[in-house]
Formats: C-alpha cells, sequence, structure tokens
C-alpha cells in the first residue's frame, strides 16, 4: 500500500490543479470533514486545536502566546499575529535594530507562531493556507511537533516527532519552479543511550539515510503563492498520509511519531536571510531593501480523530 502511494504521487500532484474547485473552499458547518473523507468515514472534531479564525482576535485559550524561541528570528505574536475578515495572518519583520534573545546570536527578524495549548497524537490534521508573497526567504509552515524529553535513555526509544504536513517556498534560491517546491517530511529524535542533549539522535529528512522513510519533496503545479490551497495529514499507528486540496500525495510507516504533538503554523526565516549551522539556523548579513514585511494567510485549521 505504501508504495502504491507513493508510485502514484507524480500522478495525484498532476491533476490537483484540475480538482473539483469547489473542494477547495473553507469548510463549514455542512461540510465538517476532511476534504479527503470518504462517505463512510465518520470523523470528530477537536474544537481544542480548531479554528475557523472568525473572531475579531486571535482566541489565546487554544493557542500560545509567547512560544519559545529555536530559530534565526524572534516569535512576537503581540506585534506579528493578526485576524482580519476571518482570516490569520502571521507576518515576518525585519527591526532597524537587532533583538537579543538568550545565548543566541541577536537578530533582526521577528515572526509569528500559533502553537496548540493541547497536544495530539492521531488523527487528521487540516489547514486551508496561502504562502507569503517573499520568495526565497521565508517559509510557510503547517506541522506537528513534541517536547524533546532529555531524560529517556534507553537505546532507540523516541525522544522527539515532528510531522512536517506541509513547508512551503523554502529553497534559498531563484533557480525557476523552486518556488512551487513543497516538503512533506518527519522528523524524529531518538536515545542513543546518554542521558542529556548529547544523547540525541537526530533522524532528518535531508540525511541521506532517512530521506526514503522521511522526505516527500514535491513540485507542485500551482504556485502556493498566488491563492488558498488545502494541506492535510492523516496520522495513525501504522502510517502518517499526506493530502494537498484533498488528494494523497505520499505516505510513510509511522515508525516514531507517536509522541503527543502541539499543532503550529509558523512563519520561518530561510536562506538568503538566515543559515544553518550546527547550532541550529542563524541570521545571514544580507542586504535587505523592500523585502520585509512579509505575511501568510491562514483560512482555517481543523483536528479531526476518527470514530471508531
Amino acid at each position: 500500500m505504501v508504495r502504491r502511494i507513493l508510485f502514484v504521487s507524480m500522478v495525484i500532484v498532476a491533476s490537483l490543479s484540475v480538482c473539483n474547485q469547489t473542494r477547495l473552499f473553507a469548510q463549514d458547518g455542512k461540510h465538517n470533514v476532511p476534504l479527503s473523507a470518504a462517505s463512510t468515514d465518520q470523523w470528530k472534531i477537536r474544537w481544542d486545536r480548531s479554528d475557523d479564525f472568525d473572531g475579531d482576535d486571535v482566541d489565546w485559550r487554544k493557542w500560545n502566546k509567547s512560544p519559545e524561541n529555536f530559530g534565526a528570528w524572534v516569535w512576537d505574536n503581540e506585534s506579528n499575529v493578526a485576524v482580519s475578515n476571518g482570516i490569520l495572518q502571521i507576518t515576518m519583520r525585519r527591526l532597524p535594530t537587532p533583538v537579543v534573545k538568550g545565548r543566541r546570536p541577536p537578530t533582526p527578524y521577528t515572526s509569528g507562531m500559533l502553537k496548540s495549548h493541547v497536544t495530539g497524537t492521531y488523527g487528521y490534521y487540516e489547514a486551508r493556507v496561502k504562502a507569503a508573497a517573499l520568495f526565497p526567504g521565508v517559509c510557510p509552515s503547517f506541522w506537528l511537533y513534541s517536547k524533546i524529553d532529555d531524560s529517556i535513555v534507553a537505546v532507540g526509544e523516541t525522544r522527539y516527532s515532528e510531522v512536517d504536513i506541509v513547508e512551503l517556498t523554502q529553497r534559498g534560491d531563484r533557480v525557476p519552479g523552486n518556488e512551487r517546491i513543497a516538503d512533506c517530511n518527519l522528523h524524529a529524535i531518538l536515545s542513543n543511550g546518554k542521558p542529556g542533549i548529547g544523547g540525541r539522535d537526530w533522524r532528518r529528512p535531508n540525511d541521506q539515510c532517512y530521506k526514503d522513510a522521511q522526505a516527500n519533496e514535491l513540485r507542485l503545479p500551482f504556485d502556493p503563492r498566488d491563492d488558498f490551497h488545502t494541506y492535510g495529514c492523516e496520522v495513525t499507528p501504522e502510517t502518517v498520509t499526506w493530502f494537498i486540496d484533498g488528494k494523497a500525495i505520499g505516505q510513510k510507516p509511522n515508525r516514531y511519531w507517536h509522541r503527543e504533538m502541539n499543532v503550529a503554523l509558523s512563519l520561518g526565516l530561510r536562506p538568503p536571510y538566515s543559515t544553518y549551522t550546527v547550532k541550529g539556523f542563524v541570521p545571514s548579513d544580507v542586504e535587505v531593501d523592500d523585502e520585509f514585511p512579509t505575511t501568510m494567510e491562514v483560512d482555517y485549521v481543523r483536528v479531526w480523530e476518527r470514530v471508531k
């Protein structure tokens, strides 16, 4: 089944541009199921991690207003997250004065991120997203991630689970067509038997050793900056399956993605405005004219669990 889905993924992706456009509209009370749902499926929506962004502001009872920092930028939801006309807006800005954040290098970049307070594992996750206009330089993302538990020392046990439902426009050059690349990947940290940070065995999708098991690189038949499209993923105990506009585009066996994960919507920085080192993303010294601010938009995010 896994091989069959991966084999036909290119055919499915090619058909996305001609699929029924009515299925690209936002969900409502009459269509309150995943876009890919079969008529026999039964789903229960989890409103503690779902949002239609219909109010005048973000519902901070669902979302963490001050998530932890980990990149070449600072999360500043107060300045960079807003709701307008039923659309969530997440903005990346470049400030005239760098911001100091702990031990990391000062950075002039601030952005926004919605991270759910409530965690979960198995279910169907879906969001309707329009990517930020800037390319290259930022990465609109819809993803799931857990805490890192460095107290786990048994060799091969999972310390961290991350499911990238979609990462858009993160290639760092202007090669024609790169703006259409979407990444639907998996990340994990296993224990190598040592306690603490030194015991982390990272399993990254860009590592050739794990690429087949954890990476899906797609060249979309549309520019994700031009309009809204729906990105989804179903996580089960056996598999992780990705969907774009209701069509399955890839599947991997679920080996390490069983930890409790938060739902996240974010706009991260990418080359040429940042570089990646062994210590993570750091700001790059790049001349910037009027590239910033730049904004991604989200119509809705929804989480369902299957009714057995």
